[in-house]
């Protein structure tokens, strides 16, 4: 691959990347969301088949983003081979922060699911 075709794959990776990772935080926040707005009202099978789609479609999300790290870093690694001047970012740190942010997410979705907080909507002292 030509220099431009390498940096033309590492920017669409990355914008694939991103906005993967969007969507689970958009998921993930409206998880919590719905969680605290319906409380305790939600059966337990109800927050069991949620929490099982959510987490099923975390790990797709996760597969898919695994995949493009591997070609972000592919593209990153011929890029140097070529020595070429684009400047490339750190992928192994971004890396780990997301792993780390896709697995505390999740883990807070799912808690936030079955341990809901009722929020009182009264706004008086009763």
């Amino acid at each position: 691959m030509t220099e431009f075709e390498l940096i033309m794959t590492l920017k669409e990776t990355s914008a694939g990347i991103a906005q993967d990772f969007e969507f689970f935080l958009t998921m993930t926040f409206a998880l919590i969301v719905v969680s605290y707005s319906v409380g305790e009202r939600l059966g337990a099978v109800p927050r069991f088949v949620i929490s099982v789609l959510y987490l099923a479609t975390v790990l797709l999300v996760f597969v898919r983003y695994q995949g493009q790290v591997t070609q972000a870093q592919y593209a990153i690694a011929s890029l140097s081979d070529i020595k070429s001047s684009y400047p490339a970012l750190d992928v192994l740190t971004v890396m780990w922060v997301r792993r780390f942010l896709f697995l505390v997410g999740a883990v807070a979705a799912v808690y936030a699911l079955f341990k809901p907080i009722n929020v009182s909507m009264s706004g008086g002292n009763g």
